[in-house]
Protein backbone atom coordinates (compact mmCIF):
# COMPACT_ATOMS: atom_id res chain seq x y z
CA UNK A 1 0.00 0.00 0.00
CA UNK A 2 1.04 3.58 -0.59
CA UNK A 3 0.65 6.25 2.07
CA UNK A 4 1.26 9.96 2.26
CA UNK A 5 1.79 11.07 5.86
CA UNK A 6 1.49 14.53 7.42
CA UNK A 7 4.18 16.21 9.49
CA UNK A 8 2.80 15.17 12.88
CA UNK A 9 3.03 11.43 12.19
CA UNK A 10 6.70 10.89 11.36
CA UNK A 11 7.17 7.89 13.61
CA UNK A 12 4.17 6.20 12.02
CA UNK A 13 5.61 6.91 8.55
CA UNK A 14 8.87 5.19 9.51
CA UNK A 15 6.95 2.23 10.89
CA UNK A 16 4.90 1.89 7.74
CA UNK A 17 8.18 1.70 5.84
CA UNK A 18 9.49 -0.96 8.22
CA UNK A 19 6.34 -2.99 7.64
CA UNK A 20 6.75 -3.00 3.87
CA UNK A 21 4.72 0.01 2.76
CA UNK A 22 5.61 2.96 0.56
CA UNK A 23 5.19 5.94 2.92
CA UNK A 24 5.92 9.48 1.75
CA UNK A 25 6.51 11.68 4.81
CA UNK A 26 5.79 15.28 3.92
CA UNK A 27 8.15 16.77 6.53
CA UNK A 28 11.10 15.25 4.66
CA UNK A 29 10.31 17.50 1.70
CA UNK A 30 11.36 21.16 1.39
CA UNK A 31 7.80 22.54 1.41
CA UNK A 32 6.02 25.32 3.29
CA UNK A 33 2.97 24.40 5.41
CA UNK A 34 0.62 25.51 2.63
CA UNK A 35 2.60 23.55 0.05
CA UNK A 36 2.54 20.49 2.33
CA UNK A 37 -1.27 20.44 2.38
CA UNK A 38 -1.36 20.80 -1.42
CA UNK A 39 1.20 18.00 -1.78
CA UNK A 40 -0.73 15.71 0.58
CA UNK A 41 -3.98 16.23 -1.33
CA UNK A 42 -2.26 15.79 -4.71
CA UNK A 43 -0.80 12.44 -3.62
CA UNK A 44 -4.20 11.38 -2.23
CA UNK A 45 -5.69 12.19 -5.65
CA UNK A 46 -3.11 9.78 -7.14
CA UNK A 47 -4.35 6.95 -4.90
CA UNK A 48 -2.11 7.31 -1.87
CA UNK A 49 -3.89 6.84 1.45
CA UNK A 50 -3.64 10.11 3.37
CA UNK A 51 -2.74 9.82 7.05
CA UNK A 52 -3.19 13.04 8.98
CA UNK A 53 -3.78 14.37 12.46
CA UNK A 54 -5.36 17.52 10.99
CA UNK A 55 -9.16 17.23 11.16
CA UNK A 56 -9.65 19.99 8.56
CA UNK A 57 -7.34 18.30 6.05
CA UNK A 58 -8.95 14.93 6.74
CA UNK A 59 -12.44 16.31 6.10
CA UNK A 60 -11.30 18.11 2.95
CA UNK A 61 -9.78 14.92 1.57
CA UNK A 62 -12.87 12.84 2.38
CA UNK A 63 -15.15 15.41 0.69
CA UNK A 64 -13.04 14.95 -2.45
CA UNK A 65 -13.53 11.18 -2.23
CA UNK A 66 -9.96 10.35 -1.22
CA UNK A 67 -9.00 7.50 1.09
CA UNK A 68 -7.85 9.08 4.34
CA UNK A 69 -7.47 8.25 8.02
CA UNK A 70 -7.50 10.66 10.94
CA UNK A 71 -4.72 9.50 13.27
CA UNK A 72 -4.05 11.15 16.63
CA UNK A 73 -0.45 11.91 17.60
CA UNK A 74 0.61 9.70 20.48
CA UNK A 75 2.08 6.33 21.16
CA UNK A 76 2.78 4.11 18.20
CA UNK A 77 0.67 1.05 19.16
CA UNK A 78 -2.38 3.34 19.51
CA UNK A 79 -1.66 4.90 16.11
CA UNK A 80 -1.31 1.47 14.52
CA UNK A 81 -4.63 0.46 16.05
CA UNK A 82 -6.33 3.57 14.60
CA UNK A 83 -4.75 2.85 11.23
CA UNK A 84 -5.96 -0.76 11.18
CA UNK A 85 -9.48 0.41 12.00
CA UNK A 86 -9.35 2.81 9.04
CA UNK A 87 -7.57 0.40 6.67
CA UNK A 88 -8.55 -3.15 7.71
CA UNK A 89 -6.74 -4.72 4.73
CA UNK A 90 -3.38 -3.34 5.90
CA UNK A 91 -0.73 -6.02 6.34
CA UNK A 92 2.50 -6.08 8.30
CA UNK A 93 5.28 -7.54 6.17
CA UNK A 94 8.65 -7.31 7.89
CA UNK A 95 10.24 -9.39 5.12
CA UNK A 96 9.72 -6.54 2.64
CA UNK A 97 10.75 -3.60 4.80
CA UNK A 98 11.66 -0.32 3.18
CA UNK A 99 14.31 2.08 4.45
CA UNK A 100 12.78 3.91 7.44
CA UNK A 101 15.04 6.90 6.73
CA UNK A 102 14.36 7.59 3.03
CA UNK A 103 11.66 5.09 1.93
CA UNK A 104 14.06 3.39 -0.51
CA UNK A 105 14.00 -0.32 -1.24
CA UNK A 106 16.23 -2.61 0.81
CA UNK A 107 18.38 -5.27 -0.83
CA UNK A 108 20.09 -8.11 0.99
CA UNK A 109 23.86 -7.77 1.44
CA UNK A 110 26.45 -10.25 2.67
CA UNK A 111 28.87 -9.56 5.55
CA UNK A 112 31.61 -9.19 2.96
CA UNK A 113 29.65 -6.52 1.08
CA UNK A 114 29.27 -4.35 4.19
CA UNK A 115 32.87 -4.69 5.39
CA UNK A 116 34.15 -1.29 6.42
CA UNK A 117 30.61 0.09 6.67
CA UNK A 118 29.60 -1.57 9.95
CA UNK A 119 31.60 -2.35 13.09
CA UNK A 120 33.62 -5.56 12.82
CA UNK A 121 31.81 -7.06 15.82
CA UNK A 122 28.46 -6.56 14.08
CA UNK A 123 29.74 -7.96 10.79
CA UNK A 124 31.06 -11.04 12.60
CA UNK A 125 27.89 -11.62 14.64
CA UNK A 126 25.34 -11.16 11.83
CA UNK A 127 24.81 -13.29 8.75
CA UNK A 128 22.40 -11.07 6.84
CA UNK A 129 22.41 -7.35 6.19
CA UNK A 130 20.23 -5.07 4.10
CA UNK A 131 21.41 -1.99 2.22
CA UNK A 132 19.11 0.80 1.08
CA UNK A 133 19.25 1.22 -2.69
CA UNK A 134 18.66 4.97 -2.31
CA UNK A 135 20.64 6.27 0.66
CA UNK A 136 23.04 3.34 1.22
CA UNK A 137 22.18 2.93 4.92
CA UNK A 138 22.84 -0.58 6.20
CA UNK A 139 20.51 -2.52 8.49
CA UNK A 140 20.71 -5.77 10.44
CA UNK A 141 18.61 -7.52 13.06
CA UNK A 142 20.32 -6.23 16.18
CA UNK A 143 18.94 -5.14 19.54
CA UNK A 144 16.63 -2.63 17.85
CA UNK A 145 14.88 -5.57 16.16
CA UNK A 146 13.75 -6.83 19.56
CA UNK A 147 12.17 -3.43 20.29
CA UNK A 148 10.41 -3.49 16.93
CA UNK A 149 8.93 -6.90 17.71
CA UNK A 150 7.93 -5.76 21.23
CA UNK A 151 6.08 -2.76 19.78
CA UNK A 152 4.25 -4.99 17.31
CA UNK A 153 3.34 -7.38 20.11
CA UNK A 154 1.91 -4.48 22.15
CA UNK A 155 -0.11 -3.39 19.13
CA UNK A 156 -1.45 -6.93 18.65
CA UNK A 157 -2.37 -7.15 22.34
CA UNK A 158 -4.32 -3.88 22.13
CA UNK A 159 -5.99 -5.02 18.94
CA UNK A 160 -7.27 -8.18 20.62
CA UNK A 161 -8.50 -6.15 23.61
CA UNK A 162 -10.29 -3.71 21.30
CA UNK A 163 -12.18 -6.57 19.67
CA UNK A 164 -13.34 -8.00 23.01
Amino acid sequence: MRFVVDGMLGRLARWLRLTGHDAVYVSELPLSNEEQDEFLLARAAEGYILLTSDRRLYQKSRRRGFMAALIQPGDLPAQLLELFRAVPTLEIDLENSRCPVCNGELREASPEEVEGSVPASVRESQEVFWRCTSCGKIYWRGTHWKRILETLEEFRRRRVEARA
